[in-house]
């Protein structure tokens, strides 16, 4: 965390005042340079004239031409008007000067902006909402305006350094610096008005009081010792997680309002009825205590900043936008998990008053037990180099190998650190929330917590729970499958026929027709360019460029290596290919970057 926001903290000064310090060191050294050519000249004129070259050399040297392009006295008013009129060489360096510290200033200005804004997320949850609220617009104008001053002074730069030093100009590079400018403000005024995806929906199945009685009975009881009612909704699913929010969710396409509690169906198995108690209790303080509301409001908010930053950081054009409000973000994410962290703290002690100390402490113990390793036997699945069957009994293989795993070298390390999973929220690692509640378990005992079961649970309050359970595990392990055989067409440098029908599915090969019967095609092997049918493979091609203009339309391979012709780089024409160009151009960039991909995961095996 440290790195990188040092990282993108000196990204953000380089983006604020790279440009304008360039700026200024060149419009002193011109200034000075277009001064001295001037007072030159006026040292000639003078010896031409007779006069006396010593007093013009003195009231030179006290009135540089330079120094005169600010509002002086009327005595030296006619001599202004000589050497520094408005538009001239010297009142244009002038002006770029003020205008470039002015930027300067302007970006010091935005650094405190930025400071204020964060000082204000750290003021408290309450706080925390008036202080996005105002950063995103007002980040977003204060960073318009340096894209485009800084675009200003871009154009202006790249008229006069070639200008200068080259006594040529090329306006192709200006015109390049503007056009620049105008997409950076274009993607910025599209994200501005860029609307929020719907929310994915929850995998899970609603819980109502008619089909589970039992189970909202004992949600009931524990919220009125709390104080509180319980849940507009109970949600159901296999996430390793347990959690409230009152931020929207959707089961099915049916959108869910108010007041809603996940509960995990395999960990309340692991849990026993106090221990689940107890859990129930720390999340039923949360809707007490108004934590979810606060979340629920600022969850969008932060999704749209998010979004925002996002489309900022892919365009090398609005990175001047980026940097700014990307550090902000990651100063309101600190004060995000402070605040977290504290109301984890109060409902922790809530809970343990409810279910005892030692009984809180053990459900996070088991929590984050198989909630490690459920993510250890994911990984290990997702790594597998061959399709999977199609039955992956990801569930028996979590509950068969949960006890191996708890005994396992490296098991007590991972735990003392581990944060307890939850989708909107940052928690404290687990060994402080044990001092929190005034329990501590022995690090030698976490296995023999994590892995005692229980003869009953919660789950006997849910009717048709193994239904349930079974239901969602076969849709999740079909996701699953279904993205890692995707994720194999990325890795495989295919061998054999079921190789490569796998990759040929997820990358089919293109054929695309030019004129006079010619064709280039473009594959997972490579590209086989028209004239000679040739294979250029994608290990051969460093990169490509696209080109149509004035009817012609065509395409640049650069290689690695000479090719046949001697050189490193071959121009194809591509007649008749107009329509499909951009489609054609994409393919080139999707399977060059598939085998680039593939070769990077070569070496990762290897190493």
């Amino acid at each position: 965390m440290k790195k990188g926001f040092t990282r993108i903290l000196i990204y953000l000064l380089l983006s604020l005042f790279l440009i304008p310090a360039i700026t200024l060191i060149f419009t002193e050294y011109g200034s000075n340079r277009f001064g001295n050519e001037v007072a030159s000249i006026i040292i000639d004129n003078a010896r031409k004239q007779n006069q006396d070259v010593t007093e013009v050399q003195a009231f030179l040297n006290e009135h540089p031409p330079q120094s005169v392009c600010v509002p002086v006295d009327s005595d030296l008013q006619d001599y202004q008007n000589s050497v520094c009129p408005q538009g001239s060489e010297l009142w244009q360096f002038h002006a770029f000067t003020k205008l470039s510290v002015a930027l300067i200033v302007f970006g010091v200005f935005v650094l405190l902006l930025i400071a204020a804004l964060s000082g204000l997320a750290f003021a408290g949850p309450a706080i925390q909402g008036i202080s996005l609220r105002l950063a995103r617009p007002i980040l977003i104008v204060v960073t318009l305006i340096e894209v485009l001053v800084q675009g200003l002074l871009l154009v202006w730069l790249s008229f006069w350094i070639t200008a200068f030093f080259t006594n040529s100009y090329y306006p192709k590079l200006i015109l390049l610096i503007g056009l620049a400018v105008v997409v950076g403000v274009f993607c910025i005024l599209k994200g501005i008005f860029r609307r929020l995806p719907p929310p994915d929906d929850t995998e899970g199945i609603e819980v109502t009081r008619t089909h589970a009685p039992a189970l909202w009975a004992r949600l009931d009881q524990l919220a009125a010792r709390l104080g509180t009612t319980a849940p507009d909704h109970v949600i159901a699913g296999i996430d390793a997680s347990f959690y409230v929010t009152e931020a929207p969710l959707s089961i099915k396409k049916q959108k869910l309002r108010g007041r809603k509690l996940y509960v995990s169906l395999p960990l309340l198995r692991h849990l026993t009825p106090e221990q689940a108690d107890g859990v129930m209790v720390h999340e039923l303080t949360h809707l007490q205590k108004g934590d979810t509301t606060s979340s629920a409001a600022l969850g969008p908010k932060l999704h749209h900043l998010d979004l925002y930053i996002e489309l900022m950081g892919e365009n090398p054009f609005t990175l001047a936008v980026y940097y700014p409000l990307a550090v902000y973000r990651m100063l309101f994410e600190l004060a995000w998990q402070r605040y977290s962290r504290d109301r984890e703290f109060i409902a922790d002690r809530k809970a343990a008053e409810v279910a005892g100390p030692a009984t809180i402490v053990e459900s996070l113990v088991k929590i984050s037990a198989y909630s490690a390793y459920w993510g250890q036997v994911e990984h290990e699945m997702f790594a597998h180099n061959e399709r999977h069957d199609e039955t992956l009994n990801m569930r028996d293989a979590i509950a068969k190998g949960l006890t191996d795993y708890a005994h396992s070298d490296g098991f007590t390390s991972m735990m003392r650190e581990q944060n307890v999973p939850h989708p909107f929220d940052s928690h404290p690692p687990l060994s402080e929330r044990m001092q929190n509640v005034g329990h501590v378990i022995d690090e030698r005992d976490f296995a023999a917590v994590a892995t005692l079961m229980p003869q009953h649970s919660w789950v006997d309050l849910v009717p048709h729970a193994d239904e349930i359970e079974q239901t969602l595990w076969q849709r999740y392990e079909s996701d699953f499958s279904s993205a890692h055989e995707e994720s194999l067409s990325w890795r495989y440098e295919p061998v054999g026929e079921e190789q490569i029908a796998l990759v040929e599915k997820y990358f089919p090969p293109v054929t695309y027709k030019l004129r006079k019967g010619r064709a280039i095609s473009v594959g997972w092997q490579g590209v086989t360019e028209p004239k000679h049918g040739k294979v250029w493979s994608w290990d051969a091609i460093r990169t490509a460029s696209f080109n149509s203009n004035l009817g012609i339309t065509y395409v640049i391979f650069y290689f690695h290596e000479k090719q046949d012709n001697g050189k490193k780089v071959q121009m194809v024409f591509l007649p008749g290919i107009r329509k499909k160009f951009t489609e054609f151009s994409e393919d080139i960039g999707k399977f060059l970057y598939r085998h680039q991909v593939m070769r990077e995961q070569q070496k990762n095996t290897e190493s």
